[in-house]
């Protein structure tokens, strides 16, 4: 009899339910909003100004290192051929970051140094809370069984000044390749292989399948959406 009167208890408690929802015009759904992204506390890049480029603040074309957080750090790729300083804006109006008073820091003095380089393809990281940087050389080739190094030799990309990228003129065999920094797969922030689609670069990605033939290969890592291109000559 208990049972009974418990599953009476129940079915009035669902019909109750029921009628309350449909008669109560202010019921709706909430759809789901994901949590806004944190803001940026800081400017939307740095521009990379030098003697690669002939210091000109306001070039078409110029390389750029862009937020990774809202603490003030940014990164990204640029060739360097001397001195140098990031910009936060295409004029020299400032905040200008150059070479601070130890290494690896940096200084917004109107007169602070220029930060200096070896000619080469870098990885930079600033922190523009903290006035740190670093500059890690990453050189970048093409390597895998469908070049004529195979897997024990790389064949060197070149940087190319008028569009950022990174390209070399090669024959390809049917096989894989990949693209990595200084002949080494240990260097942070220098082994890149396919993203999540053809044409798409991922940070230690798998192997890029290729079919034989005359390429133009072009790599660009000037902005954090990073891609390749093979290119039939």
């Amino acid at each position: 009899m208990k049972t009974y009167f418990k599953y009476i208890a129940l079915a009035l408690l669902l019909s109750f339910g029921l009628v309350s929802c449909k008669d109560n015009e202010n019921w709706r759904i909430i759809p789901y909003e994901p949590e806004p992204a944190a803001p940026i506390d800081g400017p939307e890049q740095l521009y990379v100004v030098g003697a690669h480029q002939g210091w000109a603040p306001d070039a078409a074309v110029i390389g750029k290192l862009y937020p990774v957080d809202a603490e003030g750090n940014y990164a990204g790729y640029a060739y360097l051929n001397g001195e140098y300083k990031c910009i936060s804006q295409q004029n020299w109006d400032g905040p200008n970051y150059g070479a601070g008073s130890t290494e690896g820091t940096l200084s917004t003095i109107e007169n602070a140094g220029n930060l200096t380089a070896e000619e080469g393809y870098y990885y930079l990281t600033f922190n523009i809370k903290e006035l740190t940087y670093a500059a890690q050389l990453v050189n970048f080739g093409v390597i895998g069984d469908a070049t004529p190094g195979g897997w024990n030799e790389d064949t060197n990309l070149v940087y190319d000044p008028a569009d950022l990228k990174l390209k070399v003129d090669m024959t390809l065999t049917d096989g894989t390749i990949k693209f990595r920094a200084n002949d080494e797969w240990d260097v942070p922030n220098g082994d890149f292989g396919l993203g999540d689609s053809d044409g798409k670069l991922a940070p230690k990605g798998g192997n890029i399948s290729v079919t034989a033939g005359d390429y133009q290969i072009i790599v660009d890592l000037s902005t954090p959406d990073y891609t390749y291109e093979l290119i039939a000559k």
